[in-house]
């Protein structure tokens, strides 16, 4: 007990020593801020003589959504940086979480109310829906020696369409047709389409475009694309006299935005709107397996020379106000197969709402051996049929066949 007592004495002591020694030495030290020696606690409280310091505020918040980008693609955006203190302040641009982050200042060194801008830049490139990217930038500010700044979003689809296409079914080729839809930018930069083009290009000359007005949208204001920014109605005329057979094809947008593009000319970004249908005339054709009528040809096979060839196919055409229509034979190309092709349009069976016209096409036996196989274009016949149907006064088709020894 004694031994215990002791312990606690030469503690006591020896800590009262060190206390009283502390404050000795520590009253003798001159203040780094140069306010003097310190005294008494009293003193060091008020600070009278404190040097002025800057303060940065980063104007608008340290974080920045790009929203739905698409891979590949860029983005940039800029960071005002201003100086709200007192004095000058040093700035510098440190690292950045991903290589695909690019960071650059504008200045260096800022005055009070100075202001300079912070850019960074980032490359949609990796496999992650989300992504959340740092930029530091170092300052000589006591207490705000690091400056985080931080840029987020999501990689998928920019652009979306509702309807996703333009699916037409059958329309009449003789009656205007109209396709209605939406375009939604999940962008930032405003919804900017240049110019469009209709991919079909033989029915290019009866197609119109119609852009509507570019709405920019608040977050969840169409709730099935919460996050879009833009949207944009439009419209696809399709004209009478559309031909007839079936239609797959785009409508072309190139959305290359002007904010995004450096003086490098950038390659064209385009997305497509699909159109899908089939134009039925006042003519349709009744064939079976025989006709391809995407591509409108009709096969006749093949058959050796002393046999020859004969098949038939309908040709239904809807009654029309009352006209008395007419179909006949108006020309088969190329010439030498003009003296080759037979073709014979027969009566019409009349029906309450239709005329259906037979049409044969024969290769006489004798013919010599001969092959329209329709490898290429030039291996086909063609045969025109001419009639007094408005916006179809001529019916084309292609025909394939060979002729063996």
């Amino acid at each position: 007990m004694k031994t215990f007592i002791f312990v606690l004495v030469c503690l006591g002591t020896g800590f009262g020593l060190a206390s009283y020694e502390f404050q000795r030495k520590i009253s003798k030290i001159t203040n780094v801020l140069g306010i003097g020696e310190i005294g008494q606690a009293s003193e060091i409280s008020g600070l009278p003589d404190a040097k002025p310091s800057g303060k940065i505020e980063v104007v608008g918040g340290n974080e920045f959504d790009f929203g739905t980008m698409r891979k590949g693609t860029k983005r940039r955006h800029t960071f005002v940086f201003k100086n709200v203190g007192e004095a000058p302040v040093r700035v510098a641009y440190k690292s950045s979480t991903c290589k695909c982050t690019v960071g650059t200042l504008a200045a260096n060194s800022l005055l009070p109310g100075e202001k300079t801008d912070v850019e960074l830049e980032w490359l949609a490139e990796g496999a992650l829906d989300q992504f959340a990217q740092t930029a530091t930038i170092t300052t000589d500010v006591v207490n705000q020696e690091e400056i985080k700044l931080t840029i987020t979003g999501q990689i998928g689809q920019a652009f979306v369409f509702e309807p996703a296409m333009g699916d037409i079914r059958d329309f009449m080729a003789n009656e205007e047709r109209l396709i209605e839809a939406k375009l939604y930018s999940f962008e930032e930069a405003e919804l900017f389409i240049p110019t469009t083009r209709w991919g079909d290009i033989p029915t290019a000359n009866r197609v119109e475009f119609i852009p509507g007005t570019v709405k920019r949208l608040e977050k969840g204001e169409v709730p099935k694309f919460a996050d879009a920014r833009y949207v944009m109605d439009f419209k696809i005329k399709l004209s009478k006299g559309f031909p007839p057979g079936i239609l797959s094809t785009n409508m072309v947008f190139v959305t290359k935005q002007p904010d995004y593009m450096s003086e490098i000319k950038a390659p064209e970004e385009t997305i497509n709107f699909p159109i899908q249908g089939r134009a039925v005339s006042t003519l349709r054709v009744i064939a079976g397996p025989d006709y391809n009528e995407e591509k409108n040809i009709f096969s006749l096979g093949s058959a050796e020379s002393k046999v020859g060839i004969s098949k038939n196919f309908l040709l239904a055409v809807r009654n029309a106000d009352g006209i008395d229509i007419k179909i006949k034979l108006d020309k088969v190309t190329p010439e030498e197969a003009a003296g080759i092709v037979k073709v014979t349009v027969g009566e019409p069976t009349v029906s309450a709402t239709q005329k259906i016209f037979k049409v044969t096409i024969e290769i006489p036996p004798g013919t010599p051996p001969v092959a329209y196989a329709g490898a290429f274009g030039k291996d086909f016949v063609k045969i025109v049929l001419e009639t007094n149907v408005e916006n179809a006064s001529t019916f084309p088709m292609f025909i394939k066949f060979r002729i063996l020894d």
